[in-house]
């Protein structure tokens, strides 16, 4: 018999009773302070082993029970296969103390049990995987609360995790799940895949009073990405970008933005795993160009330098801001929200951006937004490659005089004299804060059709004039900030002006004596208008004659 030494043994004693190599060490000092000295190393393990009911042989003989044999009141060994390890539960004890509980499923020919682990036992589903063989020694029966028996490890009881045993075991189907197969409903979910951010827990306050814990993170496999939030105690394990995990009975729900999400609560787990998952690496993955965004992307990461800040501003719902930035293949405005919109503080134009797991909207004047919102990432001036502002505008601004203007043409800059102001064309209109529709007072209040639901309404700002060159006349249309520079005042200066005079109207007298006979420079795109029956210049940026495009 090959002997082991002191440094093994407890490492086994600790694996087979559930308990820390720390807490082995101090059980055996205190036999040895006992026998005043007495009990060398090898002594007090052998007290501690037997205290456990472990042999510290190669030769043990032990009787097995089968999982159907089990009745409450009575001990059993039994050894079994893990089908599911729900995670660690503190709960406070009459006594105000603090206790742990943990539990497993486990199945063997003759059926299924729960083992309840507490106190140090519970760290024991740290340690197992789906499908890991237990024998636990000196297990109790109990009545299980849906009744029925189950296994309850007592302090006399000893677990073995994958121990060297002659038995046949059901073997368990891996039924891991792919990001492109997850639907809404679904419950009992494994899937393995990496995390590319992660955002840490943080505490929250229930109806109740209670206090929660939530975490989340953004998982990838070959087949798409995914955000998954954790809940409580599972929320608190402690993971980082570029982990390979394992996510176990957990379910889908459908997130703010219409997406599924998974989400991991109290009987879910989650495990780091060496899993092989056909991924490049997190640093080569290819960032989307900006002509390459669509309506209703989620997930995105995207580079580009800022070319317009516009500050932060108050909504129904917090603080927002915007940008607008550009790459090599075109430009895209980026709206900001709440925490993400603090950004804009420290940004100026000609800064480089990676925003990493933004979504995309369409935007208001009929083009695509970038939306930075609580579980994005942004990183400034990380990549000086990204061409200049100047280089961004020459590669992708055209010049054309209003005659040429063509449906659907794109960052065309046009240049003319503003020859009228649509005083008939209400200055603010109202849009839902999640979408970012249009939307109509019903008379019962707000009503977003594409949220389907009452919502709190968002101001914005339009300005519509008639641009006009040498060659011909446009209706042109700005909004929100564009708007603001073209009526030379914000939304909350217009809102004030309909307020004290009860006139929606009157802001555009007011613009009207400013404006007309300015010339403007304009950057923008054309549609077709099924209203007018002609085309209209939807205005992406604004330029005053005279000034430097930078």
């Amino acid at each position: 018999m090959v002997e082991m030494d002191v440094d093994s043994l407890v490492e086994k004693i600790g694996s087979d009773s559930g308990n820390t190599i720390e807490s082995i060490r101090e059980m055996m000092e205190q036999r040895k302070k006992a026998t005043h000295g007495l009990l060398s190393d090898y002594g007090a393990l052998y007290a501690v082993a037997k205290e456990f009911g472990i042999s510290l042989g190669n030769a043990e003989t032990i009787t097995l029970s089968t999982i159907s044999d089990i009745v409450p009141g009575r001990p059993f060994s039994i050894a079994g296969r893990v089908r599911i390890a729900y995670p660690v539960k503190k709960f406070r004890r009459k006594d105000n103390s603090t206790g742990r509980m943990a539990s497993l499923i486990l199945i063997d020919d003759s059926g299924e049990t729960r083992l309840v682990l507490w106190d140090q036992k519970s760290e024991i589903v740290n340690k197992v995987r789906r499908g890991d063989i237990l024998l636990v020694r000196n297990g109790y029966g109990r009545e299980g609360l849906q009744g029925g028996s189950e296994l309850h490890a007592t302090s006399l009881t000893s677990i073995s995790i994958n121990p060297e045993l002659s038995v046949n075991l059901p073997e368990i189907k891996e039924d891991t799940i792919k990001i492109d197969e997850l639907g809404l409903g679904m419950n009992s979910i494994n899937m393995v895949c990496r995390v590319s951010s992660h955002y840490p827990p943080v505490e929250f306050t229930r109806a109740d009073g209670t206090t929660g814990v939530r975490a989340s993170f953004i998982g990838e496999d070959e087949t798409g990405v995914v955000r998954v939030v954790l809940w409580d105690s599972v929320a608190r394990f402690k993971l980082g970008r570029g982990d390979f995990v394992k996510l176990e009975n957990a379910y889908t729900r459908q997130g703010l933005n219409g997406e599924i999400e998974i989400h991991a609560g109290s009987r879910s787990r989650i495990i780091k795993t060496d899993a092989n998952i056909d991924l490049p690496p997190l640093e080569e993955q290819a960032r989307m160009k900006i002509s390459d965004i669509r309506e209703k992307m989620q997930n995105i990461s995207i580079s580009g330098r800022v070319i317009q800040v516009f500050p932060q501003r108050a909504y129904s719902n917090g603080m927002m801001a915007s940008i607008t930035i550009g790459d090599e293949t075109g430009t895209v405005r980026v709206v900001l929200w709440n925490e993400g919109s603090e950004v804009v503080k420290e940004l100026k134009k000609g800064d480089t951006i990676l925003i990493r797991n933004a979504y995309s909207k369409a935007g208001l004047n009929s083009g695509v937004e970038i939306h930075v919102g609580k579980y994005s990432e942004i990183v400034v001036n990380h990549d000086p490659d990204i061409p200049s502002i100047e280089d961004i505008k020459k590669s992708l601004i055209k010049e054309k005089s209003i005659a040429e203007l063509e449906n659907l043409d794109s960052n065309i800059q046009i240049k003319g004299k503003i020859v009228e102001i649509d005083e008939k064309k209400r200055p603010i209109y109202m849009t839902c804060p999640e979408c970012g529709s249009t939307v109509q007072n019903s008379g019962f209040g707000w009503f977003c059709e594409q949220c389907n639901e009452d919502i709190e309404p968002k101001p914005n700002l339009i300005a519509s004039f008639t641009l006009e060159d040498e060659t011909g006349s446009i209706r042109t249309i700005c909004f929100r900030e564009n708007a603001e520079r073209i009526l030379g005042m914000n939304m909350e200066e217009v809102m004030n002006i309909i307020g004290e005079t009860q006139d929606e109207q009157e802001p555009l007298r007011k613009a009207k004596e400013s404006l007309g006979g300015k010339e403007v420079i304009v950057v923008g795109r054309v549609k077709y208008s099924e209203f007018s029956d002609q085309l209209e210049f939807i205005v992406d940026e604004v330029y005053q004659t005279g000034l430097e495009l930078s």
